[in-house]
Parts: C-alpha cells; structure tokens; sequence
C-alpha cells in the first residue's frame, strides 16, 4: 500500500513531499529573524574600546599633570589636536594612577596603554616620572553655568575597558573603580559643545569625597559650570542640586 506524498506519518522518519518547501521557507523565514535581531541589538551597544589601541600598543607620552579634580596629562598641540590633547589617567584594575598629587602642574611621563572611545582618551598607566622641563599648561576656560542630563560612569570603563561600561548592569563595578578613584565622567544625553562627555567634579573643582555613589548608573539631571581644558570638558557639578529623572 503506498502513502500519498502529503499525508504525514510521524514513525516514518521523513517528511511528506508536500509539506518540504514551506517548512524550508518557515526555517528560512526564522533564520532570517534570528540574524536580524542578532544584528540590532550588536548596533545597540557602544562601540569597542580601545584597550591598547594605539599602533605598537603601549604608549609613553610627555605632558602637564593636573591633578584636580581627577589627573589629567595634556600634551602639546600638534596638528591632529591643534588645543592641545588631554587624556584622563588611571591606574591597573580599578585604581587611579600612580601620580603623587604634589606633582600637580609639573611635567611628567606617562607609560601605559591607551584605552579609547569615541572622544574619550585615558592612559592605563603603569609607571610615571617627573622631569625637569617646564611646558604650558591647557588654557582654561569657562563656558558658563549648564544643567544637563546623562549619566555618570567611571571613565575607565566607559572608555572601553569594560562592556556594558553604563547603566544599572555596570552600577557595582562603576562604584568599585569610583571607590578606587578613577575618574568619573558624565556622559550626556546630548552633545554639550561637540562632547558627549565630561570630566566631572564637584562645584569647588575637587574630587567629591564619594558624594557620586548614589547616583551611578542613573539618568539625573546635574548643574554647574562646565569649563573648557584644552581638547576636553570639565563639569564642576553641585551635588546639592542633583536629580534622578524618572
């Protein structure tokens, strides 16, 4: 007795011709999604960071320290960042650098690797040495009283050295490099004069004792005045006026 081609018999092992094509195109069809949602969410992230990113790798570059309200090297102007480059500094794991804050103003050396993101430049250094050489330092300058909203992250991860680098998923780890005094930076909901984040320290222009913890990793509203230091944003924010938006 012979089984016509579209009646299905789950013992034989095999498929009715009939049904093949739309179960190929129903494989297809799911096939087709998964990829597409694969790809959505990849463009969703941030991008990679640059852990060492530099060609050669490592890096040891010449600069002015400045100490507050987190360390800072600017290097002198050339001609891809003709204001002068500041690039945040930041210790192994989740410590700050290895930079006595008496060298503040000073030139010194950096060596470690770079980690980038986007505008965001930090140097993971591994050692540090004064010289006797004397440069100008970043030429300061005041852009006036915002209030913004966005979200304060620890730089280091926020630069690429951590993925996801923000949001309530990288809340304990951000406080734990806060802790370790890497620098925090408030990354905005929008551009603030062409960055989309910020250096950040308290309204004396110090490191704020802590006073950030309770608001990692939540979209808030902060107010101060936002300076310019060579290539970078500084928020001196008042901490008294924060707001968590809903």
């Amino acid at each position: 007795m012979s089984i016509p081609d579209d009646f299905f018999v789950g013992w034989s092992g095999r498929l009715p011709r009939a049904h093949r094509p739309g179960v190929l195109r129903h494989l297809l069809f799911g096939a087709a999604v998964i990829l597409g949602i694969g790809l959505l969410l990849g463009r969703a992230q941030d991008e990679n960071g640059l852990a060492g990113g530099l060609p050669g790798g490592d890096v040891k570059l010449t600069g002015v320290l400045t100490a507050a309200p987190f360390p800072t090297l600017f290097v002198a102007p050339d001609a891809t960042h003709p204001r002068g480059h500041v690039l945040l500094l930041a210790g192994e794991g989740k410590l700050g650098p290895p930079v006595p804050p008496e060298w503040d103003g000073r030139v010194i050396t950096a060596e470690g690797a770079i980690i980038r993101r986007g505008d965001l430049d930090m140097i993971q250094v591994t050692s540090t040495s004064l010289q006797d050489t004397r440069l100008p330092p970043p030429v300061l300058q005041s852009l006036g009283r915002w209030r913004i909203e966005g979200e304060i992250c620890d730089g280091k991860c926020q630069a690429g050295a951590m993925r996801p680098g923000r949001g309530i998923a990288h809340r304990a780890c951000a406080i734990l490099c806060l802790n370790g005094m890497v620098p925090p930076v408030f990354v905005t909901t929008g551009p603030i004069a062409g960055q989309d984040f910020l250096l950040l320290g308290d309204k004396d222009g110090g490191p704020g004792d802590g006073r950030w913890h309770a608001l990692v990793g939540l979209r808030v509203r902060l107010e101060g005045e936002v300076q310019q230091r060579g290539d970078v944003l500084v928020f001196l924010a008042d901490l008294a006026r924060a707001e968590v938006v809903r």
